[in-house]
């Protein structure tokens, strides 16, 4: 009888050990997970905040009206894709061969969010972009674009970018999230252009 009811609490404290190590793991899988999304969202921050209005040379073609593209499969992505140029990235005193404008855009691959650069705004012929990888199980990305009081659903206009950007991303396991982005009134005329 004894032995019978030692099992059956030995059962019980397995039972609940196991139970309290599952939650742990799942715990520490989310918060991971969290601290992922979070580093893809400052990354994205660090960008979208600091666009600046630039005509670039594409593949060494004249320079396109163009300050912001978006549309679907841009960049190979298989969803909506975006590209644009940025400021700010960092060049203490002038040490690399270029300059602090960076060309930009976000694209998803194999339900992964990935962000393109270039190293120089205006490319060359042949130039293939850099590629980084920062945010898994992304199935969908969409944006929108505020001008004039109201939402556009595209951007086409020519020596202009929007007042603000609305990014949306679908992920597996999040679901859907929204991050609006207010541009900078210095940002928005295509006179305020810097070199590389």
């Amino acid at each position: 009888m004894a032995i019978a009811v030692f099992a059956m609490l030995s059962l019980s404290a397995y039972q609940v050990m196991n139970g309290v190590q599952r939650s742990d793991q799942q715990s520490r899988d989310h918060n991971a997970r969290l601290q992922e999304i979070q580093r893809a969202m400052v990354m994205m921050d660090n960008d979208f905040r600091q666009i600046v209005a630039r005509k670039v040379r594409n593949q060494g073609e004249a320079p396109t009206d163009k300050l912001l593209l978006s549309s679907e499969y841009l960049l190979d992505s298989s969803s909506k894709g975006i590209m644009f140029t940025r400021t700010g990235w960092q060049n203490p005193q002038q040490m690399f061969p270029r300059g602090e404008n960076v060309r930009v855009g976000y694209r998803i691959i194999e339900d992964t969010l990935e962000r393109v650069w270039f190293r120089y705004p205006d490319t060359v012929v042949g130039t293939e972009p850099l590629t980084r990888p920062i945010l898994a199980d992304v199935t969908e990305l969409s944006f929108r674009f505020y001008s004039k009081k109201k939402w556009l659903e595209t951007w086409n206009q020519d020596a202009a970018l929007p007042e603000g950007i609305m990014v949306k991303m679908t992920l597996e396991d999040f679901g859907e999230i929204e991050r609006v982005y207010m541009l900078p009134i210095s940002a928005l005329s295509a006179d305020n252009q810097g070199g590389n």
